[in-house]
């Protein structure tokens, strides 16, 4: 059910122009402190997930993009 509320907490951004805003506000220079920031925002805001799940969500998102880009080398090869 986190990964649900991490998917549903981004989508909420393109909805709510406040929570947008908070989350545009959060410095981005240290990579750990930001994710922490954006977990403690998404309980803000009632969703719930925890660090670890949303760096679960973060590795697994890179690994497909990895793939696709991968799959798309491969394709232009051919």
């Amino acid at each position: 059910m986190s990964i649900a509320a991490i998917n549903e907490f981004f989508a909420k951004l393109d909805e709510n122009p406040d929570l947008a805003q908070e989350l545009d506000q959060v410095d981005l220079t240290d990579k750990e402190q930001y994710k922490q920031r954006v977990v403690a925002l998404a309980r803000k805001y009632d969703f719930e997930f925890t660090l670890d799940e949303l760096n679960e969500v973060i590795a697994a998102a890179k690994t497909m993009q990895q793939e696709g880009a991968a799959a798309e080398g491969t394709a232009d090869q051919k």
